[in-house]
């Protein structure tokens, strides 16, 4: 006798707030189209630069990254409804005068890029209903999205980080002569980039002084809140490390190899 397997429904959030919009709509149409359909089931979610969150298309192609037409999540006058209460998974949208069920969502999986996503707003909006999710939980991601509060943690754990200066743009356009002279003392190059921002959007590399106030009004263009770091030369190598379950140990994921 044949059995049905059960697929997981997944409500997959992306778009958002945050000037990495379409880069995280790129992201939901590569997910879109390799997620396995035997596995789950896919709702997409989208949240559109205003932050209304729709029932969106469920066609990889929609979002497909073009350098002359970047995906966007359209406000389309649906609107998704969140559990009332953590008692509740069920998904509601409201389409025109009517209201239908989702069903129930066993997990949601957010791919938004920057602030209002990856920095602990979203992640706590999720724990405040209960419903489980993919990533980091509110601590981590809002200390992962500022860049000045995780190299502070890192160093205080007596982990090597390269010098930097935090500068706000109040701070900056108080005193530049100050700030002017605490970025000089970091030697050259150095980076110029929004504290709280991601995929290289708003960085500028500088090697000499020249050019500082055009480093600094693209940053602020993107956070009232920027890192200045020396860079360094060397060879990058990035890490995942996953959370043990039940206060076990972290690890990587990957099995350990014995010598």
């Amino acid at each position: 006798m044949a059995t049905t397997t059960h697929r997981l429904r997944i409500a997959l959030l992306f778009g958002g707030r945050s000037s990495e919009h379409s880069i995280s709509c790129a992201t939901a149409g590569g997910v879109l189209g390799a997620i396995d359909r035997e596995r789950y089931e896919v709702i997409p979610v989208g949240i559109t630069r205003d932050g209304a969150y729709v029932l969106e298309s469920d066609d990889p192609a929609r979002f497909a990254l073009d350098a002359d037409a970047l995906p966007e999540v359209d406000d389309n006058g649906t609107r998704i409804r969140w559990p009332e209460s953590s008692r509740s998974r069920k998904l509601l949208v409201r389409e025109g005068d009517t209201e239908r069920s989702l069903g129930d969502i066993d997990l949601v999986f957010p791919i938004l890029h920057g602030p209002y996503g990856e920095d602990g707003t979203v992640q706590g909006m999720l724990e405040l209903v209960g419903l489980p999710y993919v990533g980091n939980g509110v601590l981590a991601s809002a200390l992962g999205m500022d860049k000045h509060f995780t190299k502070t943690v890192l160093e205080a754990a007596g982990i090597p980080v390269a010098p930097w200066v935090t500068v706000t743009q109040r701070e900056w356009a108080a005193d530049p002569e100050l700030w002017g002279r605490r970025m000089r003392a970091l030697g050259y190059p150095q980076f110029v980039k929004p504290a709280r921002a991601g995929s290289s959007v708003g960085v500028s590399r500088l090697t000499e002084e020249a050019g500082v106030e055009a480093a600094l009004a693209t940053a602020f263009a993107e956070d009232d809140k920027v890192l200045v770091e020396r860079g360094i030369a060397g060879r990058e190598v990035e890490c995942a490390v996953l959370g043990g379950r039940a206060g076990g140990r972290p690890a990587p994921p990957w099995p350990a190899r014995s010598s």
